[in-house]
């Protein structure tokens, strides 16, 4: 990705690491492959054509790497010292996520030029008045803020119902994480070696920390943000705060225009997130 507004995403992406915030939610690997995949469709492809090869990428890494929750991938607690440590140390850990994230780009990638139809299934466009969680969120902290990113927000639509429906990290809850880090995450290809290193020690240290320091700073913030909306909505997954997992498009669409829980959700994390920007910034 190139350009001033991919730049923009790659901020929003900074706290999708470690499942939203090292939260242990929905591994950043498969959010940030589910944008990635959006990215390359482009405008002119088909929401519903977009979110079927989404789909099929998250499958692809529940296949291949047991599961797609970071928690249940690395088994450990970032916000515990000790699970930090048995992240790092010896390093079998973190090498295994690095061959997750090497293997998923390749995949990844091999997708542009892969030949894709909907065999024969009808294309039905999202109409433009459908409520898309990450999205409503990204654009109800624009209007209050003037943080946000237009192509970000189109793009966000491949969260819904947990990233494609699958049940996993929420739409509402990525979209405040993402929010907040526009305005406060990281362009790593800007950043020097040693920075992106300083940069990463801070932030995970943050973690540990009741009175974080070197703020304003993505980890720190979005920690708060992270367990404030947990508590609202009980859980950071999907399937778990509206109890089902969704089928399709027509089914996710029914269900999010008459869920009162998802409607306060996302009023919450809208107002979270800028409350958040507001403070910082």
């Amino acid at each position: 990705m190139s350009g001033r507004r991919e730049k923009v995403m790659l901020r929003a992406a900074t706290g999708l690491e470690g499942g939203m915030v090292a939260s242990g939610s929905t591994c950043g690997v498969v959010t940030g492959g589910a944008l990635g995949i959006a990215l390359m469709e482009g405008p002119m492809g088909s929401h519903q054509e977009t979110m079927k090869r989404v789909s099929d990428y998250v499958d692809w890494f529940q296949d291949n790497f047991a599961t797609t929750l970071c928690r249940e991938r690395t088994g450990v607690d970032f916000y515990k010292t000790k699970g930090q440590l048995r992240y790092f140390l010896p390093g079998e850990r973190v090498g295994r996520c690095l061959w997750h994230i090497g293997k998923a780009m390749a995949h990844v990638s091999s997708l542009r030029d892969e030949p894709f139809s909907l065999k024969g299934e009808q294309v039905r466009e999202s109409p433009v008045h459908d409520i898309h969680c990450a999205q409503a969120v990204l654009k109800g902290v624009r209007d209050k803020t003037g943080v946000g990113d237009d192509l970000l927000e189109k793009a966000s639509f491949v969260l819904d119902g947990g990233v494609a429906y699958k049940g996993g990290a929420c739409g509402a809850i990525a979209g405040a994480v993402m929010a907040v880090n526009i305005a406060f995450g990281w362009d790593i290809r800007e950043m020097s070696y040693i920075r992106t290193i300083k940069n990463f020690v801070v932030g995970h240290t943050n973690l540990l920390r009741k009175h974080p320091k070197a703020m304003p700073e993505p980890f720190a913030i979005g920690k708060g943000l992270v367990k404030t909306l947990r508590a609202k909505a009980g859980s950071l997954e999907c399937r778990q705060i509206v109890g089902r997992r969704f089928e399709g498009q027509d089914d996710f669409r029914a269900h999010i225009r008459s869920s009162q829980t998802c409607a306060d959700l996302i009023r919450a994390a809208v107002e979270e997130a800028t409350e958040a920007i507001e403070k910082y910034r």
